[in-house]
């Protein structure tokens, strides 16, 4: 007699799960998934410090420079290493020319400039005969070095003899290589060998601007440190063949006075 067993269909269904997870997990066999053949796309927003929007830096614009102030002269002005007479002469700005005002004096009448053909350095000019063109307030105010003391000296050596009309001239070159104005001069022409005096005078301003522009010669100038100019000396009595001397003392201020200088030029007589 057959005897039959009856499992609840729970029961069933249990087994049925357990037998399918059991074969899943431990086979070898297992087939690799296949991806989607259409990928997704993912779409992310930057990082904020990668922002594509980049910030743009600006800079205030530097307003406009003032061009510097220019001067000129309406006559050739020493341009000196201080702001005096007793400063040497470190060139000249001549009539025509302009340079750059670069500072002040302390006291009016006295400007620090360059270009030209002047020192790169700058030097000081006297305002006297100058004119100045743009805005001086903003300019500073230089002190400048302690007064030097002023080194006098002239080179004499003799230039030429001329005749004018009945009038026989020996014509003595003079160059100042100090820093002082020359002035005034006394002038002599002695005989060598007899001390005869052959030409002597006192003058103010004995100098010529050349050798004998106009006849009698011309005279009247003053010596600025640097210049070349000459004095006429019209000689009384002329032996051909003597040998004479040339007594030149020039002094920087009027009537022979302050500092004065004397040099010596020996010359033979045509």
């Amino acid at each position: 007699m057959l005897t039959r067993y009856f499992w609840p269909i729970g029961a069933l269904l249990a087994i049925a799960l357990l037998g399918a997870c059991a074969g899943t997990t431990g086979s070898p066999h297992r087939p690799t998934p296949i991806l989607p053949t259409a990928a997704a796309t993912v779409t992310s927003s930057p990082p904020t410090a990668l922002a594509t929007s980049t910030a743009t830096s600006t800079q205030e614009s530097s307003p406009t420079p003032t061009s510097a102030p220019r001067i000129s002269v309406e006559t050739n002005t020493h341009c000196r290493s201080g702001p005096a007479e007793e400063y040497p002469s470190l060139g000249v700005l001549q009539v025509g020319q302009t340079a750059e005002v670069l500072a002040r004096g302390p006291e009016p009448g006295f400007w620090y400039i360059a270009g030209a053909q002047l020192p790169d350095e700058g030097c000081w000019l006297w305002g006297g005969f100058a004119q100045v063109d743009g805005a001086v307030e903003p300019l500073p105010v230089f002190t400048p070095a302690p007064s030097p003391t002023p080194a006098v000296g002239f080179d004499l050596y003799l230039k030429s003899f001329e005749n004018c009309g009945d009038t026989f001239y020996v014509v003595f070159a003079v160059k100042n290589v100090g820093g002082k104005r020359y002035w005034s001069g006394y002038v002599e022409v002695q005989d060598f060998a007899t001390r005869q005096y052959l030409h002597q005078r006192t003058e103010r301003h004995p100098f010529a601007a050349t050798v004998l522009p106009v006849c009698p010669p011309d005279h009247g100038n003053e010596l600025w440190p640097g210049e070349t100019r000459y004095i006429h000396a019209p000689l009384s009595k002329v032996e051909s063949g003597s040998t004479a001397i040339g007594i030149i003392t020039l002094c920087t201020a009027d009537h022979q006075g302050e500092y004065c200088q004397t040099e010596y030029s020996y010359f033979e007589l045509p």
